[in-house]
């Protein structure tokens, strides 16, 4: 099922993609925030993205699996409320010391979190087309080739590699663990943003396993919170914290500056990380129909 918010409607992949529910999440705490007026180029707004993105993870993996084996608390993780009280955790001045999940409406079972997973094999394509009818999709068979085998010109996928390898924490089930039939939990975010008129004003998302809300929440937040052309919202430096204490920063950018900025302001663990974003979208700006791909990905735009 889709997950949808209000006002800028926007519409995502519901579980057992973690996507939306990560995005979404991460929008909602930075609402306290005046973003816009922060701006792209102050440390302080990455900042505040790392640290909303540290607690979307954290629930990311404690609740987000096969909603037909786990009852995955989504209205819960994207009520106002919820986020509002989320995003009290969150300062301008200083970074929080720790991450925990919250404990929103709808938890029905104990589960612990599993570890995190290295994803591969993922691509992505956003499409608007003259009739402004969009498609955001994103499709993966995780590793380059999926499982090595091929079935009438398909290769298959290797998805058992998103389910948790490891069952159980400190005695509690993880959610994502293995079951007979289950769905593995993905990151994929395809996202559409619809305007205040109804139509669509952005189709987005990406590859790249668990930085894909990173990379689409950055998107999202360029185009509408600092009004980029969307090449120019591609081409910004990633910024990826997934949950704990470690915040990853894009080697080779301007990002390489906000490293210790970010370790003034608490952050205790800041790494350089390697470029390996593929995300693509296309905008509807000024009444034309603008595609762009990511310009560290071999994606391109196509225009007719």
């Amino acid at each position: 099922s889709d997950v949808c918010s209000s006002d800028l409607r926007l519409c995502g992949m519901g579980p057992p993609s973690s996507g939306a529910t990560t995005v979404f999440g991460a929008l909602g705490i930075l609402e306290k925030f005046d973003l816009p007026g922060i701006g792209k180029d102050s440390p302080t707004a990455w900042h505040l993205i790392a640290e909303a993105q540290r607690l979307a993870y954290a629930d990311r993996e404690r609740y987000l699996a096969d909603p037909d084996f786990v009852a995955v608390p989504v209205a819960g993780l994207l009520a106002p409320d919820y986020l509002a009280a989320r995003a009290q955790l969150v300062s301008t001045e200083r970074t929080m010391p720790s991450v925990a999940p919250g404990n929103p409406a709808g938890v029905k079972v104990s589960v612990a979190d599993g570890p995190v997973q290295v994803e591969n094999g993922t691509s992505h394509f956003s499409v608007i087309d003259r009739n402004g009818m969009a498609v955001s999709q994103t499709s993966t068979i995780e590793s380059a080739f999926g499982s090595g085998l091929m079935v009438n010109g398909y290769f298959l996928n290797n998805e058992l590699t998103d389910l948790s390898i490891v069952p159980e924490v400190n005695g509690m089930p993880v959610a994502n663990r293995v079951e007979g039939g289950k769905r593995p939990r993905s990151s994929m975010a395809p996202t559409i943003v619809y305007g205040p008129d109804g139509k669509v004003k952005l189709a987005v998302g990406a590859a790249g396993g668990v930085t894909i809300p990173a990379q689409v929440l950055k998107a999202i937040i360029a185009v509408i919170d600092w009004n980029l052309p969307v090449d120019q919202a591609l081409g910004l430096p990633v910024i990826y914290a997934p949950g704990g204490n470690t915040v990853f920063v894009e080697a080779g950018t301007q990002h390489e500056k906000l490293a210790p900025v970010l370790t003034g302001l608490g952050h205790q663990d800041v790494r350089l990380r390697d470029a390996s974003f593929k995300a693509n979208a296309v905008e509807v700006r000024g009444g034309k129909v603008i595609g762009a791909a990511d310009p560290r990905s071999e994606g391109e735009a196509a225009h007719q």
